[in-house]
């Protein structure tokens, strides 16, 4: 037997190709287990997904009814909020009015003082008298007075307190 060339060739290529299957062959077991490894995977992730969606829903429901509730809330609130804002306006009004009031109370003070320092002198004069009134009926005040006791108690009130014809309007 002779060998040719030729079939030198056949047994080169005949080799390789043993070698390139059984290369090929590893290569193929390699990628089966690790096709059943990202199976595995995601029937994992599959069985997740389905406890995260049961979930995910049980959470939506609770916040659908939260809304609800809040929204039902939100509605008894409003008359509460018209009601204190028409307070405010209410309040507004009032200290308005108090502002006018005390402007014109003001006013009125500026334009008569000289009356209104009248009328407490006035008045001043009078709390004394009355004062010395209710203190001499306590004491029994002999019938007759002198001069210099009637002129004690006239200076006892102050000059500017007695008001003149010429001060009186």
């Amino acid at each position: 037997m002779e060998i040719t060339l030729g079939g030198i060739a056949g047994l080169i290529a005949a080799l390789a190709f043993v070698v390139l299957v059984f290369f090929l062959a590893r290569v193929l077991s390699n990628v089966n287990r690790t096709l059943g490894s990202v199976a595995n995977t995601t029937e994992n992730l599959e069985r997740q997904l389905d406890g995260i969606t049961m979930e995910v829903t049980a959470l939506l429901h609770k916040t659908n009814r939260l809304v609800d509730n809040v929204e039902e809330k939100t509605e008894l609130l409003a008359p509460v909020a018209h009601a204190l804002d028409e307070l405010g306006t209410s309040l507004n009004e009032v200290t308005e009015s108090v502002r006018t009031v005390s402007s014109s109370v003001h006013g009125a003070a500026d334009e008569n003082k000289e009356q209104i320092a009248q009328a407490v002198r006035w008045g001043s004069v009078a709390v004394e008298l009355f004062k010395k009134n209710k203190t001499e009926s306590g004491e029994r005040p002999s019938r007759r007075r002198g001069r210099r006791e009637r002129k004690e108690e006239t200076s006892s009130v102050s000059p500017g307190v007695v008001a003149t014809d010429d001060t009186m309007k």
